[in-house]
Protein backbone atom coordinates (compact mmCIF):
# COMPACT_ATOMS: atom_id res chain seq x y z
CA UNK A 1 0.00 0.00 0.00
CA UNK A 2 2.77 2.41 0.99
CA UNK A 3 4.61 1.61 -1.95
CA UNK A 4 1.27 2.63 -4.27
CA UNK A 5 0.95 5.96 -2.79
CA UNK A 6 4.79 6.47 -3.19
CA UNK A 7 4.62 5.84 -6.70
CA UNK A 8 1.45 8.16 -6.93
CA UNK A 9 3.20 10.46 -5.02
CA UNK A 10 6.67 10.33 -7.13
CA UNK A 11 4.83 10.65 -10.45
CA UNK A 12 2.49 13.11 -9.77
CA UNK A 13 5.96 15.55 -8.83
CA UNK A 14 7.74 13.90 -11.86
CA UNK A 15 4.58 14.64 -14.43
CA UNK A 16 5.45 17.89 -16.12
CA UNK A 17 2.33 20.22 -15.78
CA UNK A 18 0.61 17.84 -13.50
CA UNK A 19 -0.08 20.06 -10.50
CA UNK A 20 -0.03 23.30 -12.73
CA UNK A 21 -3.09 22.06 -14.70
CA UNK A 22 -4.99 21.22 -11.12
CA UNK A 23 -3.92 24.61 -9.94
CA UNK A 24 -5.32 26.25 -13.31
CA UNK A 25 -8.70 24.33 -12.68
CA UNK A 26 -9.10 25.81 -8.93
CA UNK A 27 -7.91 29.05 -9.96
CA UNK A 28 -10.73 29.19 -12.69
CA UNK A 29 -13.34 27.62 -10.76
CA UNK A 30 -12.87 30.33 -7.75
CA UNK A 31 -13.19 32.71 -9.99
CA UNK A 32 -15.98 31.68 -11.15
CA UNK A 33 -17.80 31.31 -8.43
CA UNK A 34 -16.68 35.06 -7.21
CA UNK A 35 -18.95 35.96 -10.61
CA UNK A 36 -16.12 36.55 -12.82
CA UNK A 37 -15.55 35.34 -16.80
CA UNK A 38 -12.62 32.77 -17.39
CA UNK A 39 -11.88 31.14 -20.17
CA UNK A 40 -11.18 27.80 -21.19
CA UNK A 41 -10.73 25.27 -24.45
CA UNK A 42 -13.95 24.08 -25.69
CA UNK A 43 -15.69 23.59 -28.69
CA UNK A 44 -19.82 24.78 -29.72
CA UNK A 45 -21.16 22.68 -32.69
CA UNK A 46 -24.38 23.00 -34.71
CA UNK A 47 -26.27 25.29 -36.90
CA UNK A 48 -26.92 27.97 -34.89
CA UNK A 49 -25.05 31.82 -35.72
CA UNK A 50 -22.74 31.11 -32.64
CA UNK A 51 -21.72 27.38 -33.15
CA UNK A 52 -18.07 27.23 -34.70
CA UNK A 53 -17.01 24.11 -36.62
CA UNK A 54 -13.53 24.44 -35.10
CA UNK A 55 -11.94 23.98 -31.93
CA UNK A 56 -12.26 27.30 -29.78
CA UNK A 57 -12.12 29.15 -26.27
CA UNK A 58 -15.37 29.12 -24.14
CA UNK A 59 -15.98 32.60 -21.61
CA UNK A 60 -18.02 31.71 -18.92
CA UNK A 61 -20.12 33.50 -15.93
CA UNK A 62 -22.24 32.27 -14.01
CA UNK A 63 -24.99 34.18 -16.24
CA UNK A 64 -23.09 34.21 -19.68
CA UNK A 65 -21.11 32.33 -22.11
CA UNK A 66 -19.80 33.15 -25.53
CA UNK A 67 -17.20 31.21 -28.09
CA UNK A 68 -14.28 32.27 -29.67
CA UNK A 69 -11.70 31.45 -31.65
CA UNK A 70 -9.04 32.84 -28.90
CA UNK A 71 -8.26 32.72 -25.33
CA UNK A 72 -9.05 36.39 -25.60
CA UNK A 73 -11.96 36.87 -24.05
CA UNK A 74 -14.15 39.21 -26.18
CA UNK A 75 -11.93 38.96 -29.61
CA UNK A 76 -13.88 38.18 -32.19
CA UNK A 77 -16.55 36.29 -29.36
CA UNK A 78 -19.89 35.20 -30.21
CA UNK A 79 -22.59 35.06 -27.37
CA UNK A 80 -24.43 32.45 -26.91
CA UNK A 81 -28.54 33.37 -26.13
CA UNK A 82 -28.92 30.77 -22.82
CA UNK A 83 -32.10 31.37 -22.14
CA UNK A 84 -32.75 29.60 -26.30
CA UNK A 85 -30.49 26.71 -25.09
CA UNK A 86 -32.13 23.78 -23.05
CA UNK A 87 -29.51 21.13 -21.87
CA UNK A 88 -30.80 17.86 -22.72
CA UNK A 89 -27.74 15.41 -21.67
CA UNK A 90 -24.06 14.73 -20.48
CA UNK A 91 -22.05 12.18 -22.17
CA UNK A 92 -18.79 10.92 -23.24
CA UNK A 93 -17.54 11.94 -26.54
CA UNK A 94 -19.13 9.58 -29.25
CA UNK A 95 -17.58 8.26 -32.62
CA UNK A 96 -20.45 9.96 -34.47
CA UNK A 97 -19.18 13.54 -33.42
CA UNK A 98 -17.84 15.67 -35.09
CA UNK A 99 -13.62 15.23 -35.53
CA UNK A 100 -13.03 18.81 -34.07
CA UNK A 101 -14.17 17.58 -30.68
CA UNK A 102 -11.21 15.76 -29.31
CA UNK A 103 -10.85 12.41 -27.67
CA UNK A 104 -11.60 12.34 -23.90
CA UNK A 105 -13.58 15.11 -24.07
CA UNK A 106 -17.64 15.25 -22.83
CA UNK A 107 -20.36 16.32 -24.99
CA UNK A 108 -23.02 18.35 -23.47
CA UNK A 109 -26.18 17.83 -25.91
CA UNK A 110 -28.73 20.99 -26.11
CA UNK A 111 -31.72 21.88 -27.81
CA UNK A 112 -31.82 25.31 -29.29
CA UNK A 113 -35.62 25.28 -30.52
CA UNK A 114 -35.82 22.40 -33.31
CA UNK A 115 -31.61 22.20 -33.63
CA UNK A 116 -29.37 19.86 -31.62
CA UNK A 117 -26.38 21.43 -30.49
CA UNK A 118 -22.79 20.24 -28.78
CA UNK A 119 -21.28 21.87 -26.36
CA UNK A 120 -17.70 20.15 -25.66
CA UNK A 121 -14.97 20.69 -23.17
CA UNK A 122 -12.13 18.49 -21.27
CA UNK A 123 -14.24 17.09 -18.60
CA UNK A 124 -12.33 18.68 -15.34
CA UNK A 125 -14.14 22.59 -16.95
CA UNK A 126 -17.49 20.34 -17.19
CA UNK A 127 -18.63 21.51 -14.17
CA UNK A 128 -18.56 25.46 -15.17
CA UNK A 129 -19.83 24.97 -18.43
CA UNK A 130 -22.64 22.75 -17.21
CA UNK A 131 -23.35 25.89 -14.74
CA UNK A 132 -23.88 28.06 -16.86
CA UNK A 133 -26.21 26.33 -19.43
CA UNK A 134 -28.11 25.72 -16.06
CA UNK A 135 -28.24 29.19 -15.54
CA UNK A 136 -30.02 29.97 -18.75
CA UNK A 137 -32.50 27.77 -18.24
CA UNK A 138 -33.28 29.77 -15.08
CA UNK A 139 -33.89 32.63 -17.22
CA UNK A 140 -37.06 30.93 -19.56
CA UNK A 141 -38.58 29.44 -15.78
Amino acid sequence: MVDVLLQILVSSVLTPGFGAAKRKVRKLTKAFEAGEAVTFAGCVFGMRPYCRPVLGFLTASPTTLATSPTEAPGLNSRPIPLSQVEPVRVRDREGTDPVGIPRGWKVTECRDGEDTVLFACAPEYLPLLTAVLESGRQLTR
